[in-house]
């Protein structure tokens, strides 16, 4: 696996309240993770910070390669729900972190199988030999009216209400997270907050991702079509390439 990440503040905000981890363990284990905080001044960065913390320090203590698929997926329940816990608990007990909180998405890459995990509206897309496709569900209103019929793809993309979101850590005691397997035939992984997808089209998302740069050039020049696009947003990509095998 060759993996890098990265996270900018973008054009237009004064904090970045995006957070990422990154971390391979001895057992030839990855977490890769995006974190997008929300609560505005209400400390989204603290939020976002706290959960991709607790994800890395409970990912380095973990032994995984020998679990199943049913024990990775209530560990990976287990460890967003503490995470969940540690914001909602920090957000009760002071005024001025009141409503903060998080969303979150990676993916956790076994020995025998690769597994994403999504909790609001950051993203994970996957890269096939002849297809591309967004492998997380976001967890918005905006999405559950799409869901219904209720509004067009291109209609979604401009709606006043797309950034307002159904599931998120922190804000109850108790978080629902999409835990999925990934067919194993993919080539790379984007795991992204809305600070780029939210702007930048998947047209261009998959151009860069097949183009034929170094992995740190197609994180930066993903980057900079957000900024390009504007830069409304705080922007965090990670790319993971199964097909090289030195990381970066």
């Amino acid at each position: 696996m060759k993996y890098y990440g990265k996270s900018h503040i973008g054009l237009r905000r004064k904090n970045n309240q995006d957070s990422i981890c990154l971390a391979e363990n001895q057992q030839h284990a990855l977490l890769a993770v995006v974190c997008d905080g929300i609560g505005g001044g209400k400390a989204g960065d603290v939020a976002s910070a706290l959960a991709a913390e607790h994800m890395k320090k409970s990912f380095e203590q973990a032994v995984l390669c020998h679990k199943n698929d049913v024990e990775v997926k209530q560990w990976l329940k287990g460890v967003i729900q503490e995470a969940n816990d540690l914001i909602f608990t920090q957000a009760t007990r002071r005024e001025e972190q009141r409503g903060m909180g998080t969303t979150m998405v990676g993916i956790l890459h076994c020995p025998n199988a690769t597994y994403v995990f999504n909790v609001g509206d950051s993203r994970t897309y996957g890269l096939y030999e002849d297809d591309f496709l967004c492998l997380t569900e976001d967890h918005s209103y905006v999405a559950d009216l799409l869901k219904r019929g209720e509004v067009s793809e291109e209609e979604a993309k401009h709606h006043p209400n797309r950034n307002v979101l159904t599931n998120a850590l922190g804000i109850w005691d108790s978080v629902k997270v999409d835990i999925n397997k990934v067919k194993e035939d993919y080539k790379m992984l984007l795991v992204c907050s809305d600070g780029l997808h939210g702007y930048v089209s998947e047209e261009l998302i998959r151009h860069i991702m097949e183009s034929d740069c170094a992995l740190q050039a197609k994180v930066d020049l993903l980057i900079q079509a957000a900024l390009d696009a504007g830069g409304y947003d705080n922007v965090s990509v990670i790319l993971v390439d199964k097909e090289d095998a030195a990381d970066e």
